[in-house]
C-alpha cells in the first residue's frame, strides 16, 4: 500500500507541472498576439500624427535660397611684398666734427630746407669772413677799373688782372661757404624723423648715423612673381595688400613699374606698386601679402556653400515652378575662378536664377520645396548676399 501511494503521488506531480507549462506557454501566445495587433494599428497612426516632418517622396522640403547676380571677378596673383618709403634717408655728417645743434627730436614732422643738424664750425666761420671781405675788396677794385678802363685811363691787361684776382676771390668765398654748408644737415624732403641716435657735443665721422627721415605719405611695395606671371603684372593694374599689423583693413593701389630684367637665379622679375598711406598707418619695412587683380570682369555668382563638387562636375539646386508649388531641380555648371566665399559661373545659370544655400542634405531632385520666408532666413541671408571684391 505504501509503494501504490508514493507512485500516485509522484503521477500527480509530473501531471501537475506538465499542466502548468501548458498555461504558461498559452498565456504568451495571447499576449504577443495582442501586442502585435496594437502594434499594427499603432503604427499608421504614428506615421500619420499631427506635426510629423515630412520625409517621403511627396513631402516639401524648406531650404534657404540665394540668387544668382553679377559680380566683379579678377584673375587674381598672390606675392609678399615689403613697404618702403616713397623717399627715405640716414642723417649723417659730410665731415668729421663735433655735432653744435641738433634741431629735430625723435619723431618730429620736418618740411623741405629745415636745418636739423648743425656741426661745429667756429674756424671755417672765421675763414669765411676773411674771405667775403676779401671777396668785396676785390670786387669793388674790379668796378673802379672798370671805370677807368671805360674812360681811357687804364689798360686792358690792367682791367683783365683786375678781373682775374675779383674772379679768385669770388672762389674763395664760395669753397668758404661750402665748407660751412658741408656743416650743416637740411632736409632734402619733408617727412618724419626717426629716433635720434646722437647727441649735442659728441664727435661724428661721415657714415655714422645721426636719424633717418622718411617721407610716408606715399608707400613704395615691392614684390618679386615668376616669370610666367608677367603678363599679368603691367602699369595701372589693381593691387590689394594686406599686413599682420592691420588684419581688417585692405590697402588699394596700382602698379608703378615692372623691373626690366628677370632674375636668372630665382626666375623671377621684380614689380614696384604705389599705395596712398594718408593716414601714415603703414610703416617702411612691413612685411604685406599682395594681390594683384588683372584682367577684371563682370560675371554672373553664386556662394560657394550652394556648389556639391563631384567627381564629374559640379552641380547646384536650382529653384524652379512647379505644378503646385516649386521644385528642386539638379542642374551641372562650370564654375570659374573662386574668392571670397563666391564662385563664378560660366556655364548652366542665369541671373535671377535661385539656388538652394541651405537644407542641401534634405532635398533630392524633383523634390517640391517650400523656400523659407525672410524673416526665418534673414540672418542667413546677411551672410550669404554677394558683396563686391575689397
Amino acid at each position: 500500500m505504501l509503494g501504490l501511494a508514493r507512485r500516485y503521488s509522484f503521477a500527480a506531480v509530473v501531471a501537475i507541472g506538465l499542466a502548468l507549462m501548458a498555461l504558461l506557454v498559452l498565456g504568451k501566445a495571447v499576449l504577443g498576439g495582442g501586442d502585435g495587433g496594437d502594434s499594427a494599428k499603432a503604427a499608421p497612426a504614428a506615421h500619420g500624427r499631427p506635426g510629423a516632418r515630412p520625409g517621403g517622396p511627396g513631402g516639401a522640403a524648406t531650404v534657404v535660397v540665394t540668387s544668382v547676380e553679377m559680380h566683379t571677378f579678377t584673375d587674381g596673383l598672390q606675392a609678399l611684398g615689403t613697404a618702403q618709403a616713397r623717399e627715405s634717408i640716414v642723417l649723417t655728417p659730410k665731415v668729421a666734427d663735433t655735432i653744435r645743434a641738433l634741431r629735430f627730436d625723435s619723431g618730429d614732422r620736418v618740411r623741405r630746407g629745415q636745418v636739423l643738424v648743425q656741426m661745429s664750425s667756429v674756424e671755417q666761420g672765421a675763414d669765411l669772413a676773411e674771405a667775403r671781405a676779401a671777396n668785396q675788396a676785390a670786387q669793388e677794385d674790379l668796378r673802379r677799373t672798370q671805370e677807368l678802363f671805360d674812360r681811357g685811363f687804364a689798360s686792358q691787361a690792367r682791367l683783365d688782372t683786375v678781373r682775374a684776382a675779383a674772379d679768385a676771390a669770388e672762389a674763395r668765398f664760395n669753397a668758404g661757404a661750402s665748407r660751412i654748408a658741408d656743416r650743416t644737415i637740411v632736409a632734402p624732403f619733408g617727412g618724419i624723423v626717426g629716433l635720434r641716435t646722437a647727441s649735442p657735443g659728441q664727435y661724428v665721422r661721415p657714415g655714422d648715423q645721426i636719424g633717418t627721415l622718411d617721407d610716408v605719405s606715399e608707400i613704395k611695395l615691392d614684390f618679386t612673381v615668376p616669370e610666367t606671371q608677367i603678363a599679368r603684372v603691367r602699369e595701372d593694374v589693381e593691387i590689394v595688400a594686406r599686413t599682420a599689423a592691420y588684419p581688417d583693413r585692405l590697402f588699394s593701389g596700382q602698379i608703378a613699374n615692372v623691373d626690366s630684367r628677370v632674375d636668372p637665379t630665382t626666375r623671377t622679375v621684380r614689380v614696384r606698386a604705389m599705395l596712398p598711406n594718408e593716414d601714415e598707418v603703414i610703416r617702411p619695412g612691413m612685411l604685406m601679402t599682395v594681390e594683384v587683380r588683372s584682367n577684371p570682369r563682370q560675371a554672373a555668382a553664386i556662394p560657394e556653400i550652394a556648389i556639391q563638387d563631384r567627381a564629374d562636375g559640379s552641380y547646384v539646386y536650382r529653384v524652379a515652378a512647379a505644378e503646385g508649388g516649386q521644385q528642386a531641380e539638379l542642374v551641372r555648371i562650370r564654375t570659374g575662378a573662386r574668392a571670397g566665399g563666391v564662385a563664378e559661373v560660366l556655364e548652366g545659370l542665369g541671373v535671377g536664377d535661385q539656388v538652394v544655400v541651405e537644407g542641401l542634405q534634405t532635398v533630392r531632385p524633383g523634390q517640391p520645396v517650400q523656400v523659407a520666408p525672410a524673416s526665418e532666413s534673414r540672418g542667413n541671408a546677411a551672410e550669404l548676399q554677394l558683396r563686391p571684391r575689397g
